[in-house]
This record gives structure tokens, sequence and C-alpha cells, in this order.
């Protein structure tokens, strides 16, 4: 303390209940992430996971009984799409719940921050970005092309960090476009326990539907798509969720 004779201290103390909201593009990773600090730091869980990946979160806790955490310790609640909403309501409002962490979009990011307000519940809100890939005419074509795969397609570009849209200077851009195109041409669509595969489905129906949206709206504004030595075009079937990669 500055002022002599008197002392200043700080008293780490766990924060109580965490509920623990997750996507579904890392189910794994994104409950062991928000998870281990929360156990670390003396607190008990409530984990939601996303509509589309629960079981890999069930698996996860039923590992964790068996290593040793209590039962009573860390519950998961999993919901339909339907109730996703309410769930996620009581969570923020439940007077027991001391913390809300949630990773997904700004929209319901956003509107979860807005239930906990009431009670200045603490947030830890990890939302969605906007990312831009930008490529100047000194830049290191290999460098530029291998970092552009991994930040785009890893995932098959279901990540919140993968870029949105690419910005490639002059003086570079048709070699760096080739040698894109040549890139991904060499990316293989299957499924995803096959040896040779490198891009996987999207989520769900509405996924495809949304990107399937994108590129028929870039293209009706003017893009051009780059012609690529893709032999399966998965999107032709309805009955997966498969889409060829394409460069516009």
């Amino acid at each position: 303390a500055t002022v002599p004779g008197r002392q200043i201290m700080v008293t780490k103390e766990p924060v109580g209940v965490a509920a623990l909201i997750t996507p579904w593009n890392f189910p794994a990773a994104m409950i062991t992430r928000k998870l281990g600090p929360c156990l670390a730091a003396g607190c008990g869980a409530v984990i939601k996971p996303a509509e589309d990946t629960p079981l890999s979160t069930l698996a996860l806790l039923e590992l964790g009984h068996r290593a040793g955490i209590p039962r009573d310790l860390v519950n998961v609640v999993t919901t339909p799409r339907s109730l996703a909403n309410d769930v996620g309501y009581t969570m923020c409002t439940h007077p027991l719940v001391r913390k809300i962490s949630f990773t997904g979009s700004t929209q319901v990011g956003v509107k979860l921050a807005n239930w906990c307000s009431d009670g200045m519940k603490r947030t830890s809100l990890e939302l969605g970005g906007n990312s831009p890939f930008i490529v100047f005419d000194d830049a290191d074509i290999e460098t530029s092309v291998n970092a552009a795969m991994n930040a785009k397609f890893r995932n098959s570009g279901q990540t919140c960090i993968a870029a949105n849209r690419f910005y490639v200077q002059k003086g570079i851009h048709d070699e760096f476009v080739t040698a894109l195109a040549k890139k991904v041409s060499e990316l293989k669509v299957g499924h995803g326990l096959l040896p040779n595969t490198t891009q996987g489905p999207l989520i769900n129906s509405t996924g495809k539907t949304k990107v399937l949206r994108h590129i028929k709206d870039a293209l009706s504004k003017g893009a051009i798509e780059v012609q690529l030595e893709v032999q399966s075009k998965k999107e032709d079937n309805h009955n997966d969720n498969f889409v060829s990669p394409l460069i516009l």
C-alpha cells in the first residue's frame, strides 16, 4: 500500500457454479478448455453442449467420472434446438449460477449478455469473428498459400477464426490465385474416416444451405469462379451435407 502501516490484500475465491455453453465445431476441445480452469478454481459446472454434438460432451463427462470427478460437481443439460433459448435464459437468470462462459455467435452472445445484466452475472463471451486474409506484393507465395489453406479449409471452414474473405495486392494477385487453385484442387471431399479425405461435410443442412446461398449471391454480383481440377461434386447429392471447395 502507498500509505505507511497499511496493507492491501487480494483473496482469490471460487466464483461458484459456472454455466458453460459450447459450440459444435470443437465439441471436445471447447469442453476441456472451459471445464479445466473451472474445476481447478474450485467451481462446479453445468454444461450445455451444442444441439448438434451432445454425445462428445456426455462421453467426456463419463471419462471424468471414471477419473474421479464427483458426479454432482459437473452436470450436462442437453436440449433440442427448439428449447435452447429457454435453457440459456434459465442459466443466465438462475441465482445459483454465478458465471456464464459462452463460445458462439455474436447474435446469441448479445442475448446472453442482456439476460445476465439484470443480476450483474459474470460473463466470458468468445463471439463470432469476421476475419480478412491479406496478402501483399512482397509476400512469399508458398508461405501465403499454405497459411490460406489452413485459415480457410481447417475443419471444412467451420471455425470461428476461419478467413471470411481474401484481399490480395494486384502485383501478386494472379500468381497467388493460381497457386491457391492448385492447392485447393488437391483437396479430397468425402467421409471423414476414409484415409484420403481432407474435407468432410458441413455440420447440417442449414450450414450447407448457407454456403450455397453465399456462393449464389457472390456469383450474381459479379464474382468469377476459378476453374479447379476437382473430380467429385458432392453437393449434387441433396441427401448429404458436402460442398466441394471452390474459389471465387
